[in-house]
């Protein structure tokens, strides 16, 4: 603890890693860490804590990171009366930022970061992450201090040593990165992160078992906790040779009433003692906590209800069991049992067919979350999106696996940013998809628009031609037309228009032979850009009309509202401003009705510029300054300089134009 001190109050950004075996008090002593810094006299610390496990990439932890960060920002109030642990962490972190004005509160001051925090899902998450640490550590006081926690459930991914060190190697001032770790897992033996001059081992020396002063200090502690004498529990502490996880297994177990002649001869039985004393509290208790067990990481109140079949009054009564309360702890989501021992060692009590049982309900109640977001057309639940995939892997194999993640997981998580996620679980899926199946081309397309949207246009195009190669043989025109259209997307983004134009055609041609109206629509759409491009206002035009046509009857509103924005600015472009306007106007409309902030900034940027060019500087400064508005309130940093110096060069010609005035009349 002097050690982490010293760390502490030395405003260097720096990381720390914490090694020891299972049990030996890792997590315990890191928790005890973030009480230090929290209470330090001197510093302003807060501190969040994450759970990675061996599927997560750091990107995509670190993605849930931003996202978290950005989430607490823009709702204070609401997630500091939430239930979810991180985000509230978060807000306890930004209370101690400088520059929070006192009128106006805290939480309005918390909110004005939400749009410097948020996260563009087409840029790597590791720079971006480093970016958002820049921005807390220069609002925070000089005292500040902001610990991150990365806690394994058990290993992190391998290789994963190379992504860490690049975060730790630029960790900002007043920054700390606390890590967890055994020592055989990927971070202890990097030479990549061992050769950084900011990262630290504490102790110097693995954690190991406790030296016999401090078993009697422990002892000492928690005596009055049971009804035996000292002499008796020294005894019988004395078989588990200092180790931690078995001293205070078998504290508690005594305290729970358990008979010292019960307990076991040593260390490796502390976790079989803890269910068998748990399995005195009867079968309710049982399910409960084989449910968490099978669940992995820390879920919600209501997952685990699902899982065990238990009602929620059931589940607190549980609770209120001091006992079986200790056994679990708040991670993540929610709850989770406290140490990966015990959750091993009560899978090994589950048969092969009631595992499958428990997994099945783990599917049925992350897939009930993911149908009800879009039917009520929300945002989908990440818990869910990520760990779908995971529990039809236990219970139903690699082809279930692989079906479910396509068909149910993948949309969700582009949604949601996640996008590391999603290269993941493709590329884990791609082991179990047959070679040169209709399955393996789906999951290539999909990993093809991954890249395209994170500008990886090799990558982008060598996963979408081997999808369209695999998509031929089978003869599958939809996996096609859809392939052809985003290798289109890509020689566009390289400026190759007439390699784009040909794509898209192609892939034109097949929906309509398809009779696929909405892939019709989208490329109609796609080549009326390109043609718009070109200068060819005219085939533009009968390309959107096109569109038009369609979504009117298919009832898609958000792309009617963009065609009748790109229709505006061909009118526009062709000197036809009162057309432009009704057409910029009728997208305004529609945008202002689905809630799309981004489409309505937009056209009131288009509106703006209609304006400047009736002359009618008073109108367009007042469209430009509501773009803006809306485009600090999402974020949109690029966005937010393009208006910003559009409007600055209005500014400029209306002083010019003044000066200029006033000099003649001189």
């Amino acid at each position: 603890m002097e050690q982490f001190r010293r760390v502490l109050e030395d405003p260097k950004g720096q990381a720390v890693l914490v090694v020891g075996q299972a049990g030996m008090g890792k997590t315990w002593l890191i928790n005890k860490m973030a009480e230090l810094a929290q209470n330090h006299p001197d510093l302003r610390c807060g501190h969040v804590r994450y759970e990675v496990t061996k599927e997560d990439s750091v990107d995509s932890r670190l993605a849930i990171m931003i996202d978290d960060a950005f989430e607490a920002a823009r709702n204070p109030k609401v997630f500091w009366r939430g239930d979810d642990k991180s985000k509230k962490q978060w807000i306890a972190l930004y209370k101690i930022l400088e520059a929070i004005p006192k009128a106006g509160g805290v939480f309005k001051a918390i909110r004005g970061l939400a749009t410097s925090l948020k996260r563009d899902i087409t840029k790597d998450s590791r720079r971006q992450f480093i970016e958002k640490l820049n921005i807390i550590s220069e609002r925070m006081p000089t005292n500040g201090r902001a610990v991150f926690i990365v806690d394994p459930e058990k290993y992190m991914k391998p290789e994963s040593d190379e992504a860490w060190a690049i975060v730790v190697r630029d960790l900002p001032r007043k920054i700390k990165l606390l890590f967890a770790q055994r020592p055989e897992d990927v971070l202890v033996e990097s030479e990549t992160l061992g050769a950084l001059d900011n990262i630290s081992h504490i102790p110097e020396r693995r954690l190991d078992v406790l030296e016999e002063q401090a078993v009697d200090e422990l002892l000492d502690q928690r005596v009055t906790e049971m009804d035996y004498s000292v002499t008796e529990v020294r005894r019988i502490l004395s078989k588990y040779k200092g180790h931690p996880y078995a001293l205070q297994g078998v504290l508690d177990l005594l305290k729970a009433g358990s008979k010292i002649e019960e307990l076991p001869q040593d260390p490796t039985g502390i976790a079989a003692a803890q269910w068998k004393e748990l399995c005195k509290r009867g079968k309710d208790a049982i399910r409960l906590f084989k449910a968490y067990a099978i669940l992995e990481v820390g879920v919600p109140d209501e997952v685990v209800t699902a899982v065990s079949e238990l009602d929620t009054d059931t589940v607190q009564s549980l609770m209120a069991d001091i006992f079986l309360g200790g056994l679990l702890r708040e991670e993540g989501y929610g709850k989770r049992i406290y140490h990966a021992l015990l959750a091993d060692h009560i899978v090994t009590q589950i048969g092969d067919s009631e595992k499958r049982q428990y997994h099945n309900r783990a599917v049925a109640v992350y897939r009930e979350k993911l149908k009800d977001a879009r039917k009520k057309q929300t945002v989908p639940d990440a818990l869910a999106a990520t760990r779908l995939a995971e529990h039809t892997l236990a219970a139903e194999g690699g082809e279930a696996f692989v079906l479910v993640f396509i068909y149910e997981c993948y949309d969700p998580l582009i949604t949601l940013g996640l996008l590391d996620s999603a290269v993941g679980l493709s590329e884990r899926a791609l082991g179990y998809a047959d070679k040169g199946s209709d399955k393996e081309a789906v999951i290539l397309g999909n990993l093809g628009t991954i890249y395209l949207r994170r500008a990886d246009l090799d990558r982008a195009e060598q996963m979408l031609t081997k999808a369209l190669e695999s998509n031929e043989k089978l003869g599958w025109l939809k996996g096609m037309a859809s392939d052809y259209g985003n290798l289109g997307l890509i020689h566009k983004a390289r400026g190759d228009l007439s390699r784009a134009e040909q794509m898209h055609t192609k892939a034109m041609e097949i929906n309509e032979k398809l009779g696929r109206a909405q892939g019709m629509a989208n490329q109609y759409g796609n080549l009326g850009v390109i043609y718009q491009t070109l200068g060819d206002l005219k085939k533009a035009e009968e390309m959107f009309q096109k569109v038009l046509d369609i979504d009117i009857k298919l009832g898609r509103l958000e792309s009617i509202a963009i065609t009748y924005g790109n229709l505006g600015l061909i009118y526009r472009t062709s000197g036809d401003m009162d057309r432009a306007e009704w057409m910029i106007t009728k997208a305004l409309t529609i945008n202002e009705k689905l809630g799309r902030l981004e489409g309505m900034a937009n056209q009131y940027g288009n509106l703006g510029a209609i304006y400047i060019v009736r002359g009618n500087v008073e109108k367009a400064r007042e469209y430009w300054e509501k773009a803006m508005e809306l485009f600090k309130k999402i974020g949109m940093k690029l966005e937010i300089e393009k208006t910003q110096q559009a409007i600055d060069r209005l500014n400029k010609q209306v002083r010019t134009k003044k000066r200029k005035g006033k000099s003649k009349r001189n």
